[in-house]
């Protein structure tokens, strides 16, 4: 019995050890995207703006925590492009990301969301693989379409969501498409219960995609001067609301999508401006950096970004 104990220690350090580490996700996104110096390793395009954020009236009842109980608070955020090429088209069929920081005296909250409801993978294994089956073949300059599906059969959920992305052109504006933070958090309100939710940020003005013609003809660069020209009308309005889940939808598998119980208003984000030159791009959005009353689930992806998050920037700050 103690050599069995003894032999399943050995095996259960071995395979710990044989996961990839923030260095190999990193490596995994540079081998498809390439290296681009001063550039993030992914959302390597985007551009940060000013918002502000109007606590819901009855958040407390949700969550509680100094920062909601503000009238206001000034928030940074940015607006980005999946994928690690900082020359990306605008008209590129992946995710958009959506960055938010509310921060106050010592409390910081960082809030990290994507345009489809669904990530690319369950797993750092199952990230490095997606991503490890995408570099191109040198004379193709195409990924080999059998180790996709080699990929998709080893890990299923590799298929959820690129179908999500096929099946519609990319968003005409960061206004008008929804975020999604995929992973799940506990919001504890005031009389101590927890809630598991996931966080979605839901554009105002509706959900719009490039048409026929819009793919044609608009530049490859055009998110950034559309947003501009929007707010300079009147600023770009999201509800954000907490996403609780429904029986079956999982708190630690981000690639699922959710089939949501009900939703819960959190507040209102107004984008009011866009930073010159982009903004700060030494800015790092953590999506554990949380405040109280606001914890984290046991999603392995969750937990592995803020150390992936350090790789990259140790590697753009050369």
């Amino acid at each position: 019995m103690i050599e069995t104990n003894a032999a399943a220690s050995a095996d259960t350090q071995v395979s710990k050890a044989a996961l990839p580490g923030p260095v190999q996700m990193i490596d995994a996104l540079n081998g498809v995207f390439g290296t681009h110096a001063k550039a993030r390793a992914s959302h390597a395009k985007g551009f940060q703006a000013i918002a502000e954020f109007i606590p819901d009236p009855q958040i407390g009842d949700f969550v509680s925590n100094k920062l909601f109980s503000q009238a206001s608070l000034a928030a940074r955020i940015r607006f980005s492009i999946g994928g690690g090429n900082p020359g990306i088209s605008d008209k590129s069929r992946t995710v958009r990301g959506l960055s938010i920081r509310l921060q106050q005296d010592e409390e910081t909250y960082d809030l990290v969301l994507i345009s489809e409801p669904a990530f690319f993978a369950a797993t750092p294994e199952s990230f490095v693989s997606f991503l490890q089956a995408r570099v191109a073949d040198p004379e193709t300059k195409k990924p080999d379409p059998e180790k996709i599906a080699a990929h998709n059969l080893r890990f299923p959920e590799g298929k959820i969501q690129p179908g999500l992305l096929a099946a519609h052109a990319a968003p005409a504006s960061y206004a008008t498409t929804s975020y999604f933070s995929n992973n799940a958090f506990g919001f504890r309100n005031k009389q101590g219960l927890v809630s598991w939710a996931r966080v979605q940020v839901e554009a105002v003005a509706g959900t719009q995609y490039l048409s026929e013609d819009q793919e044609k003809n608009l530049p490859d660069a055009f998110l950034e001067d559309e947003l501009k020209a929007r707010i300079a009308e009147s600023p770009a309005e999201f509800i954000i609301y907490a996403q609780l889940p429904a029986e079956g939808d999982s708190l630690t598998d981000p690639s699922q999508v959710w089939q949501v119980s009900e939703r819960r208003v959190l507040g209102t984000l107004r984008v009011t401006a866009v930073l010159a030159d982009g903004g700060d791009d030494a800015v790092v959005f953590l999506p554990l950096q949380l405040p109280e009353g606001i914890q984290a689930s046991d999603d392995p992806i969750l937990k592995a970004r803020a150390a992936a998050y350090a790789v990259s920037l140790a590697r753009r700050s050369r």
